[in-house]
């Protein structure tokens, strides 16, 4: 992967030598990642809409056949292939979002390697010239801020501090009150990470029950009253996870560089505002070509049934 670190830490050089505020080019550079996944993003959204719509279809295939788990599963896959829907396919997004986490941790902990781009040799060179260890943690932070072509300073925040570190030297006298402030972003990447996971549920949760009620109800033969229909493993999961995933971010931001936190709070405002639009503008264009692409379908399946009644009426 050393060369998406490059090509990351090319960006963020780029970027910074335009606008010579490193908090900034983070912000910029997040900016871009969005752009460039964004195709993705759109994929992603057409295949939860496709899988919403065919949800109800999916729910009476697995009533018909839940005595045959085999036959259920071939008319599941006969069922995707017809409406063109890849179950898989609203997982790329949030599987590429871990490498480019990865990568951006990098770029921020190696800003002279992948941002100054100094080379292996050079490297050495400069660490042994400035009399530090490379097997430090934070080494190359250290080195960049004695080499001064990098500013970390963001409107009083050292983005290249972890603010764990910042907390415990207020606590331990070595550091003043302005040591609080590295606690800003950790709780702010905290905060809009509930806030994003909770807001895309909720959204997906108003757009479900828009295709429950579209669904004409059904009549159940001997109801089991132990049954509880509302009982959702994968509902209950994604609870979990918007409680989980906030306090797992401010773990993460806490004990990394502040820029890397800067980085995922940008990102999280980001994803929330495309969220907002793709459920809005993009979605309501996307249900209404999915609705004509239904008719044509339908139509097709009626053409089919024409046909194979003037068939079977010429033979009788």
């Amino acid at each position: 992967m050393g060369y998406i670190y490059r090509a990351f830490g090319f960006m963020l050089n780029l970027i910074y030598e335009f606008v010579a505020n490193y908090g900034i080019s983070v912000i910029l550079l997040t900016l871009l990642i969005k752009i460039i996944v964004l195709p993705l993003t759109l994929k992603q959204q057409k295949s939860m809409t496709k899988m919403q719509r065919v949800q109800p279809k999916l729910q009476e295939l697995q009533e018909k056949y839940k005595y045959d788990k085999e036959r259920a599963s071939q008319e599941t896959m006969k069922l995707y292939k017809e409406y063109g829907v890849n179950p898989m396919g609203g997982c790329l997004p949030l599987l590429i979002q871990f490498p480019i986490l990865i990568a951006m941790y990098q770029v921020i902990q190696r800003p002279v390697e992948y941002v100054l781009g100094y080379s292996k040799e050079a490297l050495k060179a400069a660490f042994k010239a400035h009399e530090i260890s490379e097997k430090t943690a934070g080494a190359q932070i250290e080195l960049a801020k004695k080499l001064g072509e990098l500013n970390f300073d963001f409107f009083g925040l050292d983005l290249a501090a972890t603010p764990w570190d910042e907390l415990k030297a207020f606590f331990a006298g070595t550091a003043g009150v302005i040591a609080l402030t590295a606690l800003i972003i950790p709780i702010l990447s905290c905060v809009t990470t509930f806030l994003t996971s909770k807001i895309t549920t909720m959204m997906n949760k108003d757009k479900a029950k828009e295709k429950k009620e579209e669904v004409k109800p059904q009549r159940v033969l001997s109801p089991d009253p132990k049954k509880d229909t509302t009982d959702n493993p994968g509902e209950s999961m994604t609870k979990s996870m918007t409680y989980f995933m906030p306090l797992m971010t401010l773990w993460l931001t806490f004990t990394f560089p502040a820029a890397l936190g800067l980085y995922w709070t940008v990102s999280n405002v980001l994803s929330l505002v495309q969220t907002i639009v793709l459920n809005g503008y993009y979605n309501k264009k996307l249900e209404r070509e999915l609705e004509e692409q239904d008719k044509i379908r339908e139509a097709k399946i009626q053409e089919k049934m024409k046909k194979y009644n003037m068939k079977k009426k010429k033979r009788s």
